[in-house]
């Protein structure tokens, strides 16, 4: 996956849980994340895709957010993604 979304997609991390809504051009936040879904689905369609492809998804609260610049993006892997000291 490039670094930076090339559209504005809902992107999962499967790791974290998180569903994040990525505009096109902005930077991936750290980790691994695949494109599920259009920007024009809406967020409760998102989810019950999820359910239906990834079956240990269900029942597990899934995070949803919206990265539309690059201090959201570090704001993010700073709430996120930084381990608890």
């Amino acid at each position: 996956m490039p670094e930076v979304a090339d559209e504005t997609a809902y992107y999962l991390n499967r790791k974290v849980p998180v569903v994040a809504l990525v505009t096109n051009g902005v930077r991936f936040p750290a980790g691994t994340w695949m494109r599920v879904a259009s920007a024009s689905t809406p967020m409760g369609q998102v989810e019950q895709i999820l359910a239906n492809v990834f079956p240990d998804l269900k029942g597990k609260m899934l995070t949803f957010v919206t990265l539309t610049s690059e201090s959201e993006v570090e704001e993010f892997e700073r709430s996120f993604l930084t381990p608890p000291s």
